[in-house]
């Protein structure tokens, strides 16, 4: 038994350890051009509750298909600048009933702290603020996750694909 605890303490301990060194973030690997998977919004958007009758449960899956036809870029350049670029039905064709065109494509600054926690601030912004927390699933960076913020809250998760 006394081996049996010492042999699992020892694997923990090993375990943990490596786990928090793979974690660490280096923000100059992120630079690439990334897809941003829209799925887990779609997920919850379409997600109908019990007391919903059927007209609430068309309109979310309206409003699920709307949000799948919008397509989104994040690019991360050198000198922690990054471009995003949304398109798309649903974009286009609030652009097309709006007076003034929406900007699709808007540049921003990025930084990263605690290893994790990504501030943005607009071109002309001049306070960082949280944005999101960043997970990495491997060391090359192709794939990660964003745990974005909104009002100081965790509000949804984005799985983001380098595609170059």
């Amino acid at each position: 038994m006394k081996r049996l605890i010492v042999f699992l303490s020892v694997f923990l301990l090993i375990s943990c350890n490596q786990t928090s060194e793979s974690n660490v973030f280096n923000s100059d690997n992120l630079r690439g051009k990334y897809k941003v998977d829209l799925t887990p919004l779609i997920a919850e958007t379409s997600q109908s509750e019990k007391a919903d009758n059927k007209w609430e449960k068309m309109g979310r899956g309206l409003a699920a298909m709307a949000i799948s036809s919008v397509r989104i870029e994040v690019n991360f350049y050198d000198n922690n600048r990054g471009v995003i670029h949304m398109d798309g039905g649903l974009i286009d064709f609030a652009s097309a009933l709006s007076d003034d065109p929406l900007e699709k494509t808007r540049e921003f600054r990025y930084k990263v702290e605690s290893d994790s926690v990504l501030f943005t601030k607009d071109k002309e912004g001049e306070v960082y603020e949280k944005w999101a927390i960043i997970k990495k699933y491997s060391e090359s960076y192709d794939y990660i996750k964003l745990l974005i913020f909104k009002d100081g809250k965790s509000k949804y998760f984005f799985n983001l694909n380098k595609i170059n």
